[in-house]
């Protein structure tokens, strides 16, 4: 099976087309996932495509979402036999240590049901477009198998500990960030603080960044950040998964005091992309260019909650400043 998986916002290329149809998500998940009930061998969850009986103390857990879910797994306690991920050799905010033993694959990799088989795996717990992208049905026959529905970092968070029986340690981890949020737009004045958020992909193809779901520009969201330009104001811009993409010559939109790039250097070809970018002249004249107010981010840095907590003390040095 071909498996055209990475994450729609790391892919670039000729890949992107396909990957704004396949990564479209609803605005809000199916149904919210929930335990429903807990016997001696397994807890009923209920979840998108049904209810799912998972072991107790699950020993093989093959993850599909990624360095977020990955990361959220480890946070928990719990060591994958194997996980997908953007870069398998580049894998951020996660030590060797940590990997050690993961079997790790590429998303946009050819994977086989029969290669996920061989892990012999008593759990499969995914987000809803990687076990889609499979097939539910597929996946429940090898193991049970769970969709994780979550929309943003702190909700996957919330459903991956549900699934492990830790739904109200989770919760309170997601009100204790949310607290640190609070604190750190306190301190940056963040009501203030105009921001343009971009990403320069291989071609010279400009991504404007204007909301959510991506962890990046959702956290300048939930700050109080104003993303500049305001899409509400603004004609012309198709908006999807929260950006738009431009091109050169409407690069005078990034009017912010603060520019913010989310690139990676794991892509191959971005970082000449970026550097014809900055050559052009529109780019020199920016007021934030000028000003030497331009910050570059990771944008595939911060995977899964712990990743949440790194970006927020990242944006409090940038902005603070």
């Amino acid at each position: 099976m071909n498996m055209l998986l990475r994450r729609c916002w790391a892919c670039p290329g000729l890949l992107l087309l396909i990957l704004l149809a396949a990564c479209a998500a609803p605005s809000q998940p199916a149904m919210p996932l929930m335990e429903v009930g807990t016997t001696v061998e397994h807890r009923l969850i209920r979840h998108i495509f049904g209810e799912t009986q998972v072991p107790l103390d699950p020993q093989r857990v093959l993850a599909l979402g990624e360095e977020s879910l990955l990361a959220d797994l480890l946070d928990a306690g719990v060591r994958p036999v194997a996980s997908n991920v953007n870069v398998p050799e580049h894998v951020p905010l996660l030590s060797a240590d940590e990997l050690n033993g993961i079997a790790l694959f590429a998303s946009a990799g050819e994977t086989s049901l029969e290669a996920l088989s061989a892990y012999q795996p008593d759990l499969i717990i995914g987000t809803r477009f990687f076990v889609e992208q499979f097939g539910y049905r597929r996946l429940s026959a090898i193991a049970p198998t769970v969709a994780l529905g979550g929309l943003t970092p702190a909700a996957q968070y919330v459903e991956t500990l549900t699934v492990l029986g830790r739904a109200e340690a989770a919760q309170r981890e997601v009100n204790a960030l949310r607290a640190e949020i609070q604190a750190v737009a306190a301190r940056i004045a963040a009501a203030e603080q105009q921001v343009s958020v971009v990403t320069v992909y291989p071609g010279a193809s400009v991504a404007l960044w204007v909301d959510g779901p991506t962890p990046i520009p959702l956290l300048l969201r939930e700050l109080g950040v104003q993303l500049r330009p305001d899409p509400a104001t603004t004609e012309g811009l198709s908006i999807r998964n929260g950006r738009a993409f431009i091109s050169l010559e409407r690069l005078p939109l990034l009017d912010g005091a603060t520019i913010i790039l989310l690139q990676s250097s794991a892509v191959e070809g971005e970082e000449s992309a970026l550097a014809e970018v900055r050559a052009n002249p529109l780019w020199q004249q920016l007021p934030a260019v000028q000003a030497g107010r331009v910050i570059t981010l990771d944008r595939l840095g911060y995977p899964g909650l712990r990743g949440q907590r790194a970006l927020l003390a990242d944006l409090r040095r940038a902005l603070e400043a």
